[in-house]
Order: C-alpha cells, then sequence, then structure tokens
C-alpha cells in the first residue's frame, strides 16, 4: 500500500484558489450574458439576433451551475483539511496518551 502524505495548508491553499477562480469568473460571465442579451435587442430583425438571445438565456444557468461546483470544490478542500488536520491532532493525542515520545 502507497504511503500518503496530505499537506493540509496545501488543501487550504487550493481551497482558496478554487473560491477565488469562482469569483473571479462571476464578473465576465455576467459582462458575456448581459452583452449577448444586449446585442440580441438591438439587432432585432438580424438573423443573428435569436441566436444570441438563446445564448444569453440558456447559458446562464449552467455557468451559474459550473461556479456554485467550484466554490463547492473549495469548499470540500476546505473541509478536507479540517478534518485531516482533526485526525492527526486525535492521533497525536492518542500516542501521547500511550506515552509515545515524539
Amino acid at each position: 500500500m502507497a504511503d500518503v502524505n496530505v499537506v493540509v495548508q496545501g488543501l487550504h491553499a487550493s481551497a482558496q484558489v478554487a473560491k477565488g477562480l469562482a469569483e473571479e469568473l462571476g464578473t465576465p460571465v455576467q459582462a458575456a450574458l448581459t452583452s449577448a442579451t444586449t446585442t440580441s435587442g438591438q439587432l432585432a430583425g438580424w438573423s443573428i439576433s435569436a441566436g444570441l438571445g438563446h445564448l444569453g438565456s440558456s447559458w446562464s444557468a449552467p455557468l451559474s451551475a459550473l461556479q456554485q461546483r467550484i466554490v463547492a470544490t473549495g469548499t470540500n478542500l476546505d473541509a478536507n483539511a479540517t478534518a485531516h488536520s482533526h485526525n492527526e491532532q486525535a492521533g497525536a493525542g492518542v500516542w501521547n496518551q500511550q506515552g509515545a515520545k515524539p
């Protein structure tokens, strides 16, 4: 069986990166969706108008779900880091109770 070495600080850092990416994603996505919808209205009568309107309305939910999934990934990474840290402390406490020396 392979050894597993969990770096708790690395998990927390990765969580912050994921949450930051989700936050950064929000503004350009909203701008693109708003632009598509606005442009669709301005191009009424053009063949591309309906496609742009569809883009603005149909991609909103999937992109929002993507952003929420990235946030959830960050939250899960933080939870994993906390759980590993707790397990390490609990394990160390048991060894200390047994009289083990570091």
